[in-house]
């Protein structure tokens, strides 16, 4: 149900094969007015009606992107500006018996057919998410805007001296997501599931940015593997299994990217 919803709304407005150009120079006013808010100055002003557009509220851009020898690579100006969803190749054979299932469970399937519902957390503050989250539980002990503060900085000090960190705009974007994940689930006051949203933003959001040679990443994947991972669990499933592919192709190759 939620799939075809989804499908319903990609289908009004489909953005296919975005990175056939350099999204950063054709889109570049948009990513602009997106975070600035400002109105989207059009050109020929002097003969057309309108002489500005503005971005609404109830506006969403999805777009898809093939990455192979013809198309081009984001630009971390988009990439900081932008979730990432990889989609995995169905298997052949149980593609064509029809034995394709889906083991995710859904909470408050609602929320998600209603992406408008969710529209106004753009302007939400991270005083405001702080405010709104800081008394939530993930243990008897722990607080869940302790233990998330800590674990996404985690991310960003073992990323920032290979030039691949991550600043307020990436930051500000994790917390909303957390937020809304948090009310997709009822807004419980304990919610001890909470890594698996995280692990979906590490994935989304910070892994997308790296690419580079064995010489320069040899060591980071190996770091982030290890923060993925706590006495012996694996606390982030998805983002743990990218960085041991990523891992592979670099020893293989001696060159990785988050798309190959």
């Amino acid at each position: 149900m939620v799939r075809g919803k989804l499908e319903k709304l990609l289908n009004h407005n489909p953005l296919d094969e975005m990175n056939l150009s350099h999204v950063e120079r054709y889109f570049s006013d948009f990513l602009s007015a997106l975070e600035s808010n400002e109105p989207i100055p059009l050109h020929n002003a002097s003969t057309d009606k309108y002489s500005s557009v503005t971005i609404p509220s109830n506006l969403f851009v999805i777009g898809t992107v093939n990455i192979d020898e013809t198309t081009y690579m984001f630009s971390p100006k988009v990439l900081d500006r932008a979730n990432t969803i990889e989609f995995d190749v169905f298997n052949a054979d149980a593609y064509l018996h029809g034995k394709i299932e889906n083991n995710h469970s859904f909470h408050n399937v609602t929320y998600l057919e209603n992406p408008l519902e969710t529209s106004n957390n753009a302007a939400m503050t991270i005083e405001d998410i702080r405010e709104a989250m800081n008394t939530i539980a993930i243990s008897e002990n722990e607080l869940f805007w302790e233990v998330f503060s800590r674990e996404l900085t985690k991310f960003q000090t073992t990323l920032k001296p290979y030039r691949l960190s991550f600043g307020f705009r990436v930051i500000n974007e994790i917390a909303r997501f957390m937020y809304v994940a948090w009310n997709y689930e009822g807004c419980p006051k304990q919610w001890p599931q909470w890594n698996r949203y995280f692990d979906a933003q590490i994935k989304q959001k910070i892994l997308p940015k790296i690419h580079g040679s064995k010489r320069m990443l040899g060591t980071l994947l190996l770091e982030l593997i290890d923060l993925c991972i706590n006495d012996d669990t694996i606390l982030y499933e998805t983002s743990y299994k990218k960085l041991e592919e990523m891992q592979k192709i670099l020893d293989d190759q001696r060159y990785v990217s988050f798309t190959c």
